[in-house]
């Protein structure tokens, strides 16, 4: 299937114009990229630094591209890489821990101005996968308040690795939940929930997810041909 089969499969399937879709560019080519930007995409996920700041600072055919294109760090940010993402990303998903949130609020002090973030929940608990664990973001939440240089617009997490479509659709809720207790306790409105990608957004929005990430589900053709996958 071509790229704009795929996101008309991939709309149709969501049924919703409220849910992002964030087009998980790393195995993708520009054409490639620049075809699902042609076809209505403004959102871009990345999960490496450098390869996500090279490929940023191209020239892709439309200038427009480069106005209008949206970038999104969706991959662990390591703390000696956070100096190149801040102020270069419209939002970073993967803020897993309150020292790497006070770092990017420092750099983005630095650069004089307010870095959007989602906090990274470790929903599943699963020792492979970083981020909060439920807890512990509770515990910390009351302390972001003083860090006035990121906006922190709602939580991500990854689903847990199984093919029990059961826990998969759990882990989701329970992060909605956790967003909405979190609304509550401290009279705030995060409205982000990033969750879901190529396996499992279809169960993700069904629970709320406000942006999933998307690579294979939209780039396959390309990926099946250079013998790659993406999440």
């Amino acid at each position: 299937m071509s790229i704009k089969e795929n996101l008309s499969k991939i709309k149709e399937q969501i049924a919703d114009d409220k849910v992002k879709i964030i087009a998980v560019t790393k195995y993708a080519s520009d054409e490639e990229t620049y075809e699902a930007y042609k076809l209505g995409i403004r959102d871009f996920g990345e999960s490496y630094a450098q390869d996500a700041l090279e490929r940023i600072s191209r020239k892709i055919a439309d200038e427009n591209f480069q106005k209008k294109a949206n970038w999104h760090f969706i991959g662990r940010l390591q703390k000696n890489k956070a100096k190149y993402v801040v102020g270069s990303f419209s939002l970073i998903h993967s803020v897993d821990s309150f020292e790497l949130a006070n770092l990017i609020n420092r750099l983005a002090f630095e650069k004089n101005i307010v870095q959007d973030i989602l906090l990274q929940v470790n929903i599943s608990g699963e020792i492979s996968k970083a981020g909060f664990k439920e807890d512990d973001l509770n515990q910390v939440f009351d302390q972001f308040k003083d860090l006035t240089n990121i906006k922190i617009l709602g939580l991500m997490t990854m689903a847990p690795n199984t093919e029990d479509e059961k826990l998969i659709e759990n882990s989701f809720k329970k992060l909605k939940v956790l967003r909405d207790s979190l609304n509550e306790k401290y009279s705030i409105s995060l409205s982000e929930l990033s969750m879901g990608m190529s396996n499992d957004y279809k169960i993700a929005v069904k629970c709320g997810a406000t942006m999933v990430r998307l690579g294979r589900a939209i780039f396959k053709d390309f990926l099946l041909r250079t013998n790659l996958e993406v999440k």
